[in-house]
């Protein structure tokens, strides 16, 4: 008898087994064919994922916001499934706790800070997880902040911050990325000047576009 059960319950075991090595492998061990590499990316793919995470980010769409975000950074960065979602993790509260701050915005560092250092330990990369993180937060504040200005000015400022953010994580000299972030910059303002809900998302898609395409050439060279 003792014999019988245990033949009945070694197909289930097998079973067990070959659905966690299946899951693991999905989970943990498959990601995107190419380089770990910063300056690795399809442009167009990202403009794409980016305007439609914009898109769910100001429709409250946390749900597709996430999926979008995790989408982005594996196919960005070339990460297993596991390690998109613990990136988007960090990235999404950050985020969030932004959005429903009024200061004290230091506190979101933590999580860009982890979430950056995911992707210099899986990419190789030289730059400070900690120094990208607080200028990644710094062009969040200049949009905000009423200290930057209006119209151009505040453009200018903004663009200074994305420059900043682009020079620090890829380790270029700035003029190479300042492109890139005018007109990352312009989008951005392109959206907020469409806030009452007559945003063309059309044109700000375009922007985003010729923003990863300079990107794209400017780590090329």
């Amino acid at each position: 008898m003792a014999g019988e059960g245990t033949t009945r319950r070694t197909p289930r075991l097998w079973i067990f087994v070959v659905l966690a090595v299946t899951g693991y492998y999905f989970a943990a061990v498959q990601r995107p064919s190419g380089p770990r590499a910063l300056n690795v990316f399809d442009a167009d793919r990202l403009a794409d994922l980016e305007a439609g995470m914009w898109q769910a980010y100001y429709a409250k769409d946390k749900t597709t916001l996430f999926r979008l975000l995790v989408t982005m950074l594996r196919e960005q960065y070339r990460y297993p499934w596991s390690k998109a979602v613990r990136a988007a993790y960090h990235l999404a509260r950050a985020a969030a706790t932004f959005g429903d701050a009024t200061g004290d915005y230091d506190r979101v560092l933590p999580d860009l800070t982890k979430a950056y250092a995911i992707a210099g330990d899986w990419t190789h990369a030289g730059f400070d997880p900690a120094a990208v993180a607080r200028a990644e937060l710094s062009w969040w504040v200049a949009r905000r902040d009423p200290t930057s200005g209006a119209g151009a000015q505040k453009n200018r400022v903004v663009t200074e911050r994305m420059t900043e953010l682009y020079a620090l994580l890829y380790e270029v000299p700035k003029p190479r990325v300042a492109e890139a972030a005018r007109q990352r910059v312009e989008a951005a303002d392109l959206r907020d000047r469409g806030g009452d809900g007559t945003v063309d998302w059309k044109a700000v898609s375009w922007l985003l576009h010729e923003s990863y395409r300079s990107l794209h050439l400017a780590l090329a060279d």
